[in-house]
């Protein structure tokens, strides 16, 4: 049984960003701005009371949580909430947006909702729903600025990550038929034997969610929708829904009795490191700094889909990974908001001398492209160097050096091209930065300083609620 407060965690956690929605459409900008940054707060806090009561449990039939969703729901509704509190400043910068901010609002609401009542389900066909969901509830939020390459990324996103989540329906309907459940929690804790339909089963919910994930040959959405969508969208999808997705896919995964079949091992493997020295490579091209972040989440992304095929203490570095990666990518999108405000323009070669243009911007890109790539003391470069390290434990000697060489070439790509933005001389006497571009520069430092405080000292509870979580997949503590 789960206690009173417990339950009003999960009731405050579900009806804050509902509620916020709902009161986002009252026709008085204010009304939605404060409702914004109150909800999310709240749902935050409800996260937050989760995690400190190991509130694991089920609430009837469908309602459930454990440390792995524990640990996902404190990273989404973070995000959420700096989002909304970034939201304001941005939004007075859009021309002619083609949302109001009424709708946009509401719309930032739903998306946080989606992945939240994905994260708070037990059953494998309600996460699907929740996945579907968030691309209704964020597609339209691509074209805020009303540009036409923008509708061409809502269009492309939408298209491509549905028919990637009909193939992951095929795999529901795969074990459902194999097993009669779609308990994720019953099918973890009694797995059933393993079968051709239940290996295809794991085998087709790769691809389906691996299409949302961003993973090699199905990112072609990726770059498109997190560069064309407003910033604080962006930390959405880079920060959380890319992990949300990855975490519907473990929970398929889990199905599987440790440790899993050589052959789903070694294709996790196949994707994750294609997917990262893909977007490792193809960051180096990029002219626009918003793909150039895309890339690397597509690079991180598949580094934690190497770790979670690996296990042990690998999979416990993929868990510590994801969460400092999603503070520092949504501090690099808030910053790259505060660019394009100040600056008018996407284009790296077009932004030089940002150090005395927009100081405090330029100091907290510069420490939050330090930590989307890994450098030490950051919370990434722990999760990477977990990852590593246990390649090297497990024997697989290759994957480590891969590993090691497509982080060394994304965050030589990432950091010399942002260097070359705060630290370059421009061409011509540039312009003084728009004024108040600079405004969400504080929360971008307050997501860079959580990345450090995971890397450093790991945060309260976070640290046991991990090591539970990667045990739940099959994974270890160092």
């Amino acid at each position: 049984m789960n206690d009173a407060l417990d339950t009003l965690w999960l009731f405050l956690l579900l009806v804050a960003p509902a509620a916020s929605a709902v009161l986002a459409l009252v026709p008085y900008p204010a009304v939605g701005r404060d409702a914004a940054r109150i909800g999310s707060l709240v749902a935050l806090a409800a996260a937050l009371g989760l995690l400190v009561e190991g509130a694991s449990g089920r609430w009837g039939e469908y309602l459930g949580l454990d440390s792995l969703s524990e640990v996902f729901l404190v990273m989404v509704t973070s995000i959420y909430a700096t989002s909304a509190w970034y939201s304001d400043g941005y939004l007075r910068a859009v021309h002619r947006p083609f949302l109001t901010p009424q709708i946009y609002y509401a719309l930032l609401h739903a998306f946080a909702f989606a992945m939240i009542a994905t994260l708070v389900v037990s059953d494998l066909g309600l996460m699907w729903i929740g996945i579907e969901a968030t691309t209704v509830a964020s597609a339209l939020l691509i074209v805020l600025e009303r540009k036409p390459t923008s509708v061409e990324a809502a269009w492309r996103y939408t298209l491509i990550a549905s028919a990637g989540l009909t193939i992951a329906l095929f795999a529901l309907l795969l074990i459902y038929a194999t097993t009669g459940t779609l308990d994720a929690f019953a099918l973890a804790a009694a797995p059933p034997a393993v079968t051709l339909p239940i290996e295809m089963a794991v085998a087709l919910a790769l691809v389906g969610y691996g299409t949302k994930v961003g993973l090699f040959p199905m990112h072609s959405w990726l770059p498109d929708a997190h560069s064309e969508a407003p910033s604080p969208i962006s930390a959405l999808f880079s920060g959380v829904l890319l992990p949300t997705a990855l975490y519907t896919f473990a929970r398929v995964y889990a199905i599987l009795p440790r440790p899993a079949p050589a052959a789903i091992t070694d294709l996790l493997i196949l994707f994750g490191l294609t997917s990262a020295f893909v977007g490792a490579f193809l960051l180096q091209r990029q002219r626009s700094f918003k793909r150039l972040f895309a890339y690397s989440s597509m690079e991180v992304m598949g580094i934690a889909v190497v770790g979670l095929a690996l296990g042990g203490v690998a999979l416990y570095g993929a868990l510590v990974l994801l969460v400092a990666h999603a503070f520092a990518k949504s501090a690099a999108f808030y910053c790259s908001g505060n660019v394009l405000r100040g600056t008018g323009t996407n284009r790296i070669d077009e932004v030089r001398d940002l150090r005395h243009r927009m100081p405090r911007t330029s100091g907290a890109w510069i420490l939050a492209a330090f930590a989307v790539t890994g450098a030490p003391p950051f919370g990434t470069f722990l999760g990477e160097l977990l990852i590593v390290v246990g390649a090297l434990a497990a024997g697989w000697y290759d994957v480590a050096l891969l590993l090691a060489l497509v982080i060394l070439i994304a965050f030589l790509g990432v950091n010399s091209q942002i260097g070359r933005m705060v630290f370059g001389e421009p061409t011509a006497a540039p312009g003084p930065a728009h004024p108040g571009a600079e405004d969400g520069a504080w929360i971008a430092f307050v997501n860079v300083g959580v990345a450090l405080v995971i890397g450093v000292a790991a945060l309260p509870y976070l640290s046991g609620a991990l090591g539970a979580a990667a045990r739940i997949l099959g994974g270890s503590t160092p």
